[in-house]
């Protein structure tokens, strides 16, 4: 089987020069660099760059996928735009790390599941999955916790954590998944059970920026004037480190207590309740087939003699599509007959069919294959 292995970079807050396109571009003639990308792509052989390496240096996200079965997705950010204490408490596993260097943090989602191992295309992912950088800058962990969903369920298969591992703080807003956030369920195949049970302890995500104006004025007059000189200076992300600020004063005013664990869940008990969710729904699932099967075959009963009589036509025509269609509703009548305890009289009918067209070889192959005799 061959092999598939696809590598890309994105550059976003600040574009790549000459010299380190020409340096990115000498690890590999599959290179494909512009200022603001890179990729790479292998049928056979290994990428020669260090990945961590390149996301330390040059790069701001960082998606990387073969087929057989890794996942891996990367972004840095600026440590003065996210709490990396708070990063750490989703850091259940090696599958999820927090990398510091002297001004970023590089947050590496590292997965690797046999089941997701398929030739997928890698070149699309990131586009879509790169908005959930600026969510976490914006302080929106919820890809945080999906991935500890994931990698808290592969370190307790492999006993490297205990059952009572508690769950990290569970972010505002898992019932309501940005576009992103859906597709990277989809790029780590997350389990949908595992998803909702954990969305039960999870607030709606309310926008409050109006309501954050109003706690400009109490900021110390210091700190306000602090503000306008860094504004006066360009200081990028401005107003996500205000906002942040203005968060704090607000939650301190008003004794919120962020982060606090409520009623905390451990991750076997998340578990174990999506496996409960999971049994229930596939009996309602089943119920709800069941329920569907008896309306058609109660509909099918009210027209059994007018069926009984197309396939007659049908088997007349001597087509081999005709006999497929034959075969079709024979097989619907068997079914009606087991439901109503008449199967010794369907089968009289079939072996009337088989008197009747003895010679028909391709009917008799059918009905044979359809196990109608």
């Amino acid at each position: 089987m061959s092999e598939y292995q696809y590598y890309e970079f994105r550059a976003i807050d600040r574009p790549l020069t000459e010299a380190q396109k020409s340096k990115i571009s000498a690890l590999s003639s599959r290179a494909r660099v512009t200022p603001h990308m890179a990729s790479f792509v292998y049928n056979y052989g290994d990428f020669r760059g260090n990945p961590e390496q390149l996301m330390r240096n040059y790069f701001d996200a960082m998606i990387y996928m073969n087929n057989w079965g890794s996942r891996r997705l990367m972004f840095r950010i600026p440590q003065s735009l996210i709490e990396t204490k708070k990063v750490g408490r989703y850091c259940v596993s090696e599958e999820i790390n927090a990398m510091e260097t002297k001004e970023d943090v590089v947050l590496d989602l590292n997965f690797h599941d046999e089941e997701l191992a398929e030739w997928t295309e890698g070149e699309g992912w990131l586009d879509e999955l790169v908005e959930m950088r600026e969510e976490l800058i914006q302080g929106d962990f919820r890809v945080l916790y999906l991935a500890w969903l994931k990698a808290a369920k592969n370190a307790l298969g492999a006993e490297d954590i205990d059952d009572d591992t508690p769950e990290p703080p569970v972010p505002p807003g898992l019932n309501q998944l940005s576009d992103a956030l859906n597709v990277f369920v989809r790029f780590l195949g997350i389990e949908e059970a595992m998803l909702v049970v954990a969305a039960q302890k999870s607030k709606e995500q309310k926008e409050d920026r109006l309501q954050l104006v109003n706690w400009v004025e109490k900021l110390p007059i210091e700190e306000q004037h602090g503000f306008l000189k860094r504004l006066s200076r360009g200081e990028p992300n401005l107003s996500i480190l205000l906002n942040r600020r203005l968060h704090e004063l607000a939650n301190t005013t008003q004794g919120s207590k962020e982060g606090a664990f409520s009623g905390q869940r451990t991750i076997a008990g998340l578990i174990q309740t999506a496996e409960e969710w999971r049994r229930c729904k596939q009996e309602d699932e089943r119920r709800k087939e069941e329920l569907a099967r008896k309306r058609r075959l109660e509909e099918l009963a009210l027209k059994e003699n007018e069926v009984w009589l197309q396939v007659k036509a049908l088997i007349e025509e001597k087509k081999p599509k005709s006999y497929d269609s034959a075969i079709g509703l024979l097989k619907d009548l068997r079914e009606l007959a087991e439901y109503q305890g008449r199967l010794e009289e369907f089968k009289k009918h079939i072996a009337e069919i088989q008197q009747t067209y003895s010679s028909r070889t391709a009917l008799r192959d059918r009905m044979i294959h359809a196990r109608l005799i």
